[in-house]
């Protein structure tokens, strides 16, 4: 399934709609309800003005609390872990096995050589640390794969599992925070922001919040 659309919001909602009429309901490893679609494709083309708009969105709810866009920037763009989460991907993204920067010293330089190039591919999963069969706090991103079309950088996103509802909108954010870095380095545009996600699942414990914001 393919979604594609101007704004944040509406490509949001209708990843939503799509999940809830079409997904298969099942009970994951935490004993919790997931209604779930496999392999799906979220696209959002410039300009991304709302980029934001679905964290301010679930921050009103004021039923939990939801990072700041500070906060979930900070998880993708800093080299440091942060002491609040089993795992960040800024490490893995710009210290990977502390030793490979994989944006500043492959992914910015291949592409202004080459900006053609189709090897422009950032690796999050580690398997001498995620491959284990009882380890569960592993990374969802899987891979960020940058390609420049018509002088504008495009991102693409690969989600092994996703809550769509919670999680996504973190994900695009941290996409767009990671591009926007790139971009400016290149002296080029972002153009379209895409997420992947093979399981792309919603809770139904959070059905009656999904429907609210479907009524925005």
């Amino acid at each position: 399934m393919e979604i594609k659309s101007e704004t944040l919001m509406s490509a949001w909602k209708s990843a939503l709609r799509h999940i809830i009429d079409s997904g298969r309901d099942f009970t994951d490893e935490n004993n919790r309800i997931c209604r779930e679609v496999l392999n799906l494709l979220i696209e959002i083309k410039p300009p991304h003005n709302d980029i934001s708009s679905a964290i301010s969105l679930l921050n009103s709810f004021n039923k939990w609390i939801y990072p700041s866009t500070e906060e979930i920037a900070d998880l993708i763009i800093s080299r440091k872990m942060s002491p609040t989460y089993s795992y960040s991907y800024g490490p893995r993204i710009f210290n990977f096995c502390s030793s490979v920067n994989q944006i500043d010293d492959f992914i910015i330089p291949l592409l202004r050589k080459s900006p053609f190039s189709r090897r422009a591919i950032i690796t999050i999963w580690n398997p001498h640390e995620d491959s284990k069969v009882y380890k569960r706090e592993v990374p969802g991103l899987i891979s960020i794969y940058f390609k420049i079309t018509k002088k504008k950088l495009n991102a693409t996103m690969s989600v092994r599992s996703n809550d769509i509802f919670f999680g996504w909108p973190a994900n695009i954010y941290q996409l767009f925070v990671l591009s926007e870095y790139v971009s400016k380095k290149l002296n080029c545009e972002i153009g379209s922001l895409t997420t992947f996600s093979n399981s792309a699942h919603l809770f139904k414990d959070q059905f009656e919040d999904i429907k609210q914001v479907l009524k925005e």
